[in-house]
């Protein structure tokens, strides 16, 4: 103790302020070796100094500016793979609509060709109607009454 009252007066006043100012800002030497000082409140900042203090705050500062930049980017993401997927989708339904749309343009080619089908026979039909002129077409031949007789009530003869 007598050692620092003599460097306090060989110094003076002014010396002695000089020393305790620049403890408070660089720290004291050494003292950021004892382990969890720097956590304690009052003590902590004079042991590490303002200088220290100062670079701890603005470490977490530009940690917390650059973990809101990160969560940004991670909502930006998760918008751009939502966007994706429904791109993906639309794609999907895309190709969906235009294989349907090629069925269907192969349902319509085949029921015009059924039409015409259709139509083809249908003209065969008027044809042999037109060319049947023979007498037997519509009347009941005495065989057609003998049959009609000997079939009634029978499987497949059942009179209605």
């Amino acid at each position: 103790m007598s050692v620092l009252l003599v460097i306090a007066r060989y110094i003076g006043f002014g010396g002695c302020c000089a020393l305790l100012l620049l403890g408070y800002y660089e720290g004291i030497p050494g003292a950021l070796r004892i382990p969890f000082i720097a956590s304690v409140p009052i003590i902590g900042d004079l042991t590490a100094g303002r200088l220290r203090t100062y670079a701890a705050e603005q470490v977490r500062l530009a940690t917390a500016a650059a973990k809101q930049q990160c969560d940004g980017r991670v909502e930006k993401l998760v918008s751009q793979s939502e966007l994706t997927a429904a791109n993906a989708k639309l794609a999907q339904l895309q190709r969906q609509i235009a294989a349907m749309n090629q069925a269907q343009t192969a349902f319509q080619t085949q029921a015009a060709a059924d039409q015409q089908s259709l139509k083809v026979k249908n003209e065969q039909l008027e044809k042999a109607i037109a060319e049947d002129a023979g007498g037997s077409g519509c009347t009941w031949t005495p065989d057609d009454l003998q049959w009609l007789q000997d079939n009634r009530g029978k499987a497949g003869g059942a009179a209605r």
